[in-house]
């Protein structure tokens, strides 16, 4: 006969009024994933599933990016508001798009329309963009 491992369990409600010992892992019967514990942090911290439909990232800012990297908290990706992704370097959105699908690259183009390049297009110089309306 095999034997049968059971881990302690409960619902999310819950798990976040229980503080379990270090390295104890309970079962979040709601969302369906493992907890780990550490005697100090209330309701632990879920695992992620193997489907990944329990991920979501925080919102992040440009000091401590949501997806980041190693030593680099302010270089990676937030989400500077409702439908909008921004990617960061140094601090600084580097470029953002928004719900409607306008781009912005702050202090050189934004672009909320339609824009085609064919080719290649450099300039040193100030262009000016003339519409005749009629």
């Amino acid at each position: 006969m095999s034997t049968q491992v059971q881990f302690r369990r409960g619902t999310t409600v819950e798990h976040s009024g229980f503080t379990g010992a270090v390295g104890e892992v309970t079962v979040d019967t709601v969302k369906q994933t493992c907890v780990v514990h550490d005697a100090t942090q209330a309701g632990g911290y879920p695992l992620l599933r193997e489907d990944g439909t329990n991920a979501a990232l925080s919102l992040g800012s440009l000091t401590s990016c949501a997806l980041k990297f190693a030593g680099d908290a302010d270089t990676g990706i937030i989400s500077p508001g409702v439908n909008q992704i921004a990617l960061v370097t140094g601090g600084v959105a580097r470029l953002t798009v928004d719900g409607s699908g306008a781009v912005t690259i702050p202090g050189n183009l934004t672009v909320s329309g339609n824009l085609t390049v064919d080719g290649s297009f450099t300039s040193t110089d100030n262009l000016a963009l003339i519409v005749a309306l009629g």
